[in-house]
Formats: structure tokens, sequence, C-alpha cells
């Protein structure tokens, strides 16, 4: 019955085996991440200003209303 198994296995080891061989390498530093950093933030920053004002000014309704 093992004898049967043994080239399941084999093929699951090569497969894995190779899988890993092709897995990218990402190799990133700490320009790349400062970049990254402030294009994020050039992008995001204006939208999350934006609604933290709205939810500001909703926060205020809400507590004029309950005054």
């Amino acid at each position: 019955m093992n004898g049967n198994r043994f080239p399941v296995r084999a093929g699951a080891v090569g497969l894995v085996l190779g899988l890993l061989a092709c897995r990218p390498v990402f190799a990133i530093g700490w320009g790349e991440l400062v970049i990254l950093f402030v294009v994020i933030a050039f992008l995001l920053g204006p939208i999350l200003l934006k609604l933290a004002r709205a939810w500001s000014a909703f926060q205020e309704s809400q507590k004029k209303k309950r005054d």
C-alpha cells in the first residue's frame, strides 16, 4: 500500500520545491518605502482630511440636536 503513495509524494514534493524556487523576491529599500509612503499620503490625504472634517461636522450636529 505504501508503494502506491510514493509517486504522489514525489510529485507533491517536486511541485512544492518548484513553487518555492520560482517565488518572486521583493527587495525594497528605505528610499522606495519613503516614496511609497509619500505617494499614498498624497493620494489618500485629501480624502481622509475631507472625511475627518465631515465626521467632525456630523458629531457637532448630533451634539446640537441633543442639547
